[in-house]
């Protein structure tokens, strides 16, 4: 019973700063330390160690011998990678996803846009981008794909987030998102996978161009 808690008070350490992680509380380079996350969430160092091992097992996190844990940054390079992961995820999810859209299915989808044009707020903008993911994905019923590309889309939130604040000035593309709507509506699966996965492209152009600006300025 106890390992079952400590489990439990694990993970829900690793989701308090992967949240942190994922909206810039905690940035790239940020060093963690163990006694304060432990004096934070009330608990030893045992369950902190091992929510430091999931996050560092996700990518979160990396360890340096007599440094300790530091957030990780994502390369330019891995990036194109994780991208590119996501971009087949996402064909897979799609060509099953789309012929199971109800009413209820494309109510949900125009109800995240119309939130997405009047929010005034980046983290409350990417929250809404996530969750219109996961609603265009989850009909697909493929669990584990789906868990797998939720996966990749919280990884890419740090990066989403520099992007909209930073180039986008808080805003995203609404358009593109009722784009794929309006063709799913029309019957078209085919075009709508094209017309994302074209989406994703740019996107991939876009986030790679960020991340090697932000690189440099930080070395100049």
């Amino acid at each position: 019973m106890r390992q079952k808690k400590e489990n439990t008070t694990s993970s829900t350490i690793a989701e308090g700063l992967r949240t942190e992680i994922n909206f810039g509380r905690l940035k790239p380079g940020d060093k963690i330390l163990e006694r304060e996350i432990a004096e934070k969430f009330k608990v030893s160092h045992i369950p902190v160690r091992e929510a430091l091992k999931i996050l560092e097992g996700e990518g979160f996190l990396m360890y340096e011998k007599f440094a300790g844990y530091r957030v990780r940054e994502v390369t330019a390079e891995e990036m194109m990678e994780l991208m590119s992961i996501m971009r087949f995820l996402t064909s897979q999810l799609l060509s099953r996803a789309i012929p199971r859209y109800t009413e209820i299915t494309y109510y949900q989808l125009r109800s995240l846009t119309k939130e997405m044009t009047h929010s005034k707020n980046p983290e409350e903008t990417i929250s809404l981008v996530i969750q219109y993911a996961e609603t265009v994905f989850f009909p697909a019923g493929m669990t584990y794909t789906y868990s797998l590309a939720r996966q990749f889309l919280n990884r890419n939130i740090p990066v989403l987030q520099g992007l909209i604040k930073e180039v986008y000035q808080g805003k995203v593309a609404v358009d593109q998102f009722n784009g794929f709507i309006d063709l799913c509506q029309q019957g078209d699966s085919s075009k709508a996978i094209k017309f994302v996965l074209e989406n994703y492209d740019r996107a991939t152009k876009a986030f790679v161009a960020y991340i090697s600006e932000s690189r440099k300025k930080k070395k100049g």
